[in-house]
């Protein structure tokens, strides 16, 4: 099993190479700059690694308003930059996967979402969440997985992958300078429920997915062969 995953995602990362783009950090600020003038606009999943920083690039782009939404409470980071701009983003905590936490959140023109449905064992229920509080536009970024020759829309269920696997998994993402992703390259560990990564899904599954939901595609950015981008709309 472990040799045939290697040889999967070997092939995977070759098909890809010629279109891997690693400058998607800026390419990401510049459409938050085109998204955010005169609109609503709530960054779900804001604070963890970020600190908030795309709510705060979003009012200060013209956003009519920002909110930031994430399971963690404001970090230290977030709190200081939040003082230093006298800054008007809403910090909204709770469970994506929580209907009360979804009202909470409200309907907003723009929803940004990025780094959160694979870290969920219900990636759906989030996506149909996510429908529920975009009013015009959702850009919502994810982990992928290289497409499986010959299998429209496959996944991955990371909790019970094998150890030839995960170590298939390790080289493909670097070997000793792989992330310590919970589940991925380490070992899955239940005590910390969504700091794992819960589901490794297709290009294709996620858009099919987020279309189910209620979306439909306007653009998708493979910046590398592990993390894609949609762009999307309510239908």
């Amino acid at each position: 099993m472990g040799l045939g995953m290697t040889a999967w995602l070997t092939s995977g990362r070759l098909r890809a190479r010629r279109r891997l783009q690693l400058d998607f950090p800026e390419r990401r600020r510049e459409l938050v700059r085109q998204l955010a003038p005169g609109r609503s606009f709530v960054d779900v999943g804001g604070v963890w690694n970020t600190h908030g920083e795309i709510a705060f690039l979003a009012e200060a782009a013209g956003a009519t308003s920002v909110t930031v939404f994430d399971a963690m409470g404001p970090t230290p980071e977030y709190e200081a930059e939040h003082e230093r701009r006298s800054s008007s983003v809403r910090f909204v905590g709770g469970d994506l996967h929580d209907p009360a936490a979804v009202e909470a959140i409200g309907v907003h023109d723009v929803v940004w979402c990025t780094g959160v449905v694979y870290h969920s064992p219900s990636p759906f229920e989030q996506l149909e969440h996510l429908r529920r509080i975009c009013a015009a536009q959702l850009f919502l970024g994810s982990h992928v997985i290289p497409e499986v020759p010959g299998i429209e829309q496959a996944c991955i269920w990371y909790p019970g992958m094998s150890a030839g696997a995960r170590r298939a998994f390790t080289r493909a993402h670097g070997g000793d300078r792989a992330p310590a992703a919970l589940g991925v390259t380490r070992p899955f560990d239940a005590a910390q429920r969504y700091g794992n990564w819960w589901w490794g899904i297709t290009p294709s599954a996620l858009r099919a997915m987020t279309e189910t939901a209620g979306f439909e595609i306007t653009a998708q950015h493979d910046w590398t062969v592990f993390l894609t981008d949609l762009e999307a709309r309510p239908r």
